[in-house]
């Protein structure tokens, strides 16, 4: 049963290869837009790091190397967020869902399936980006460290794809979020770190900050890739993702499971 279920994961993986490389131009702009985007936080660097105190910069006072650390961690964030609804929001519009839904891969098996591809696309394009920053823009990075970020970035992106699940589902339901998940990403990229450093918001904020995983997560990055902190150094930011990952992973799968069958008594499975 394990294996057939590996092979249906793989199935769909080859699916989504063949998508890809489909729509070579979408696909690759894509890339292109993740890496060029770097240009973005080098230039925002150069005119804010003036502003901001260095001794108020943990991780060593590197602006640029905070912003694009913080950069990469909120890719895995909103890709945790949305890379499911995303997937079945193409094979409404396409037709396919239905389809595929009705087939004999499970409910779990079609989730790996849809998502495994442009998780591992996405690693590939975070350990460009971080090469780049090095080699280009002399950003100070523990190279040796890479794989353990990448550990710490896969922890973040299980901690939010329960939430990610729910986003899938209500898409399934209503075919749109709305602006309800813009908000809660909002709230996360103002309080968590991503752009500003916590020790530099108010204490209201930095309290509000504490309620979401992403603050421990980009924590932890950071120690990793600009500290070389090792495994035994992060192991509480490591042990909250975990946890979280845990409670609302469960959750989002029964949510999302509700909510196609919700679409399924109304007839709207394969409809957008």
């Amino acid at each position: 049963m394990v294996l057939r279920d590996i092979r249906k994961v793989i199935a769909f993986v080859r699916k989504e290869v063949i998508s890809a490389m489909s729509y070579r131009y979408a696909f690759m702009s894509s890339i292109a837009f993740s890496l060029i985007s770097l240009l973005f936080y080098f230039t925002m660097a150069g005119i804010f790091k003036a502003a901001i105190i260095p001794t108020a910069i943990p991780y060593g006072g590197d602006y640029l190397a905070f912003l694009i650390t913080g950069a990469i961690l909120w890719q895995m964030v909103t890709f945790g967020l949305y890379s499911i609804s995303s997937a079945f929001t193409i094979e409404m519009i396409t037709g396919t869902f239905e389809m595929i839904y009705v087939s004999r891969a499970n409910l779990l098996t079609l989730l790996l399936g849809v998502s495994l591809f442009s998780l591992l696309t996405n690693a590939v394009m975070i350990v460009m980006s971080l090469g780049l920053a090095v080699a280009i823009f002399g950003v100070s990075i523990h190279l040796e460290s890479i794989p353990l970020a990448l550990f710490v970035l896969f922890l973040t992106y299980l901690s939010m794809l329960g939430i990610g699940m729910v986003v899938a589902g209500i898409t399934v339901v209503t075919k749109s979020v709305g602006q309800v998940v813009s908000i809660i990403t909002m709230l996360m990229a103002a309080f968590c770190g991503v752009l500003i450093p916590v020790e530099l918001l108010p204490p209201e904020a930095k309290a509000l900050s504490q309620v979401f995983p992403v603050t421990y997560a980009l924590d932890a990055l950071r120690n990793v890739l600009l500290n070389g902190t090792g495994l035994e150094g992060i192991l509480t930011p490591i042990a909250i993702l975990v946890g979280m990952a845990l409670i609302l992973i469960p959750i989002g799968y029964q949510l999302f499971f509700i909510c196609l069958n919700i679409a399924k008594k109304q007839g709207t499975l394969g409809q957008f």
